[in-house]
């Protein structure tokens, strides 16, 4: 009976790292150049394993079945591992910036949620002589996302917060008064953008 310890299994290479592979490898094999849907593609280690190459995105490539299948646990061509090397340190500066551009589209939209949590923590309500924050929905987020995409004027929806804070609305229903406020300004805005249509379009048929 053998003493030897059996090698414990390697880890799959996780769903998303190959994913990440296969689209920055343009989903073509980078050993014959042959793509996707033509040839079946699998994730490839440049080092192999057996050399010590690791499941870093850098030592990863797309491979169609048959060139994986012909490679051999020997060193690969330098031009391969420095081609490689290159689009992974491409690739990460691409997502990067790609980040950095979606955090930057997405910053009015924080800014105004930011601007109603700050304007609705104003107000509060009394309960057993102690203040208590003004109670609003579980998906409130949604109505003033759906405010911000309509185009309601971030000064303007804080407005709204505040007309609501001083109205006569029962606890409960204040989150909707604000609701209807807000809606109420955005039908005034669309007839203002109306008569300014209007009065361009007469302008340039003059």
């Amino acid at each position: 009976m053998s003493d030897a310890t059996p090698e414990p299994k390697r880890k799959p290479i996780p769903k998303r790292v190959r994913f990440e592979v296969l689209r920055r490898d343009g989903h073509a094999c980078r050993y014959c150049g042959q793509m996707a849907p033509d040839v079946k593609l699998t994730i490839d280690h440049v080092v192999p394993v057996s050399l010590g190459g690791t499941d870093d995105p850098s030592n990863l490539v797309s491979a169609c079945v048959d060139c994986n299948a012909g490679k051999t646990s020997t060193s690969p061509d330098e031009r391969i591992v420095d081609d490689v090397a290159a689009d992974a340190l491409r690739w990460a500066g691409a997502m990067q910036r790609a980040a950095e551009i979606v955090a930057a589209r997405d910053e009015p939209r924080r800014k105004y949620l930011a601007a109603f949590e700050t304007a609705w923590a104003e107000w509060h309500i009394v309960y057993r002589n102690e203040k208590e924050p003004l109670p609003r929905p579980d998906d409130w987020r949604n109505s003033i996302e759906m405010f911000h995409k309509a185009g309601l004027p971030e000064s303007m929806m804080v407005d709204a917060v505040a007309i609501a804070g001083r109205s006569k609305a029962t606890t409960g229903a204040t989150f909707r008064y604000f609701c209807g406020v807000c809606w109420r300004m955005l039908d005034e805005l669309r007839a203002v953008a109306v008569e300014v249509i209007a009065e361009e379009a007469a302008t340039d048929g003059s």
